[in-house]
């Protein structure tokens, strides 16, 4: 149980865990729970996991969190026995989520084949956004640099699964906030009604801090997950190589890390000492984007720039590479050394 009236710390987000119970008294619905705060938050669920059942509270800013941490606390010492979905819970604790980097999947299905949904998903989350704070949301539209990707994952042709990264803990809020009145529900994509998962699953979450501290490796391994391709001179590239990506990775690590842990700028000498890639066709509104899936293994000989590029290859699953990562493009995933053979 975490308790505390240090009202500094800026949170990400905030969840309870409960564990189902048998009893004759008629618990609170966790709905009603914290019924005399000022705003009431909204209650999502996340994807249970080992058995834990754990449910977010939601406000839509993350300034609003350290007051909700007080109110829980306070009601904490006056009950714990809640009702949720109709079965009765004790609340048994409450984590604290401080890190700034998020990888948030939701499933998503339909009834119709659904087409390639770059433009589209990049649009609801913005709604989404703009559902919690619409001055937030024209903030980031005029980014040129979004602490943000966004793609869908085909787990079928009727099946798939959004994944929304972020780059900033006062970001994960407010889109939890506007996500939440979807959940559960059906939405329009594409013109093509589809129908989201009631709960949602925080499938990582870490800070800069975290990532700093990565065991230095000489050979990284990437997966790109999704077409990837870079801006190169007047043209597009849709190899790889290792200037580009980790080019890709310094520009946006250094736009949202704290000062003390930017990096200076690096002339790249890695190699690329293996890969398994083929280019694939991304539809979009303006047309297809020819970009890169599979693997490849780098290698850094200069071991400062080994250190660099392996925090850089841990910041990839958050940051993405490449053009267009909010569409759906340059989804990355590094392959631990333990995993490699």
């Amino acid at each position: 149980m975490i308790c505390t009236k240090d009202t500094e710390i800026t949170f990400a987000g905030l969840s309870v865990v409960l564990k189902q119970v048998e009893t004759s008294i008629s618990p609170i619905p966790l709905n009603s729970w914290l019924s005399e705060t000022q705003l009431l938050p909204v209650w999502i669920p996340l994807r249970i996991n080992g058995g834990v059942t754990k449910i977010m509270p939601v406000l839509p800013s993350s300034v609003l969190y350290p007051n909700l941490m007080q109110s829980i606390c306070q009601q904490i010492a006056q009950n714990t026995l809640v009702e949720w979905w109709q079965k009765p819970y004790e609340l048994t604790g409450v984590e604290v989520d401080s890190d700034a980097l998020h990888v948030i999947q939701v499933s998503v299905a339909s009834a119709a084949l659904l087409p390639t949904l770059g433009r589209a998903i990049h649009a609801q989350c913005f709604q989404w956004f703009a559902n919690a704070d619409t001055a937030l949301a024209e903030h980031l539209h005029q980014q040129n640099t979004l602490p943000l990707t966004v793609a869908m994952q085909y787990v079928s042709p009727q099946k798939m699964q959004l994944r929304i990264t972020l780059l900033k803990k006062e970001l994960l809020a407010p889109l939890l906030w506007g996500l939440s009145t979807n959940l559960g529900e059906s939405i329009m994509l594409a013109g093509i009604p589809c129908q989201l998962g009631k709960s949602i699953d925080i499938l990582q979450a870490s800070s800069f801090e975290k990532l700093v501290q990565a065991t230095t490796e000489s050979s990284i391994e990437l997966r790109f997950l999704s077409p990837t391709s870079f801006k190169q001179n007047r043209g597009v590239q849709p190899f790889p190589l290792p200037e580009l990506v980790f080019n890709s990775l310094l520009r946006r690590w250094n736009t949202f890390a704290p000062p003390e842990l930017q990096f200076p700028e690096v002339e790249w000498n890695g190699l690329v000492s293996a890969y398994d890639l083929k280019t694939h066709a991304l539809k979009m509104e303006g047309g297809a984007e020819i970009g890169t899936q599979g693997w490849v293994k780098y290698r850094f000989l200069d071991s400062q720039q080994a250190r660099i590029a392996t925090i850089l290859a841990h910041f990839a699953t958050f940051a993405g590479v490449g053009r267009k990562t909010a569409m759906g493009m340059g989804q990355v995933r590094l392959v631990e050394s333990r995993l490699r053979g």
